[in-house]
């Protein structure tokens, strides 16, 4: 059995990732950022934590649009587990989908496939708003609030 170790390394990586919750950052400009703090920590360091932080799930990893390894730290790890995830393949951030909609295609491609859909898994990939230059007094809609489709 492995044990835990509380590190002042790992103190301010954990302070880092809480001080800038839901935003995504590569390993680079995480080591960067601490650098540039004045954290004695190194790349190596950083890059073991945070793959620990992931299995343990506080830490979402996935791949941006560009191949690069995306880190964004959940507060609440529950919250990712019931819904699905929008990631522009432009600017490469991260969305969570609140949507009831979103249930009733996973109840369909259970019902109606046999798969069972992990939403914490769960990445649909296109272009947010911004980049397809969707402003929200063009077209009506919040872009970033939850939807009600009344389903």
């Amino acid at each position: 059995m492995r044990t835990e170790y509380s590190t002042r390394q790992k103190r301010e990586l954990m302070a880092f990732l809480e001080n800038h919750d839901m935003k995504n950052f590569s390993l680079d400009e995480i080591v960067f950022s601490l650098q540039g703090a004045g954290a004695q920590i190194g790349r190596t360091t950083v890059y073991r934590t945070l793959e620990a932080l992931a299995e343990a799930g506080s830490v979402r990893k996935y791949q941006n649009a560009q191949g690069i390894t995306q880190y964004q730290h959940v507060a609440d790890a529950s919250r990712c587990e019931s819904h699905f995830h929008l990631l522009c393949k432009q600017c490469g951030q991260l969305y969570h989908v609140d949507c009831d909609f979103t249930d009733t295609l996973a109840k369909h491609i259970l019902a109606h496939h046999g798969f069972r859909l992990d939403s914490s898994q769960t990445m649909l990939v296109g272009v947010c708003a911004k980049c397809a230059g969707l402003e929200e007094d063009r077209d009506g809609v919040d872009h970033d609030q939850p939807c009600d489709h009344g389903v």
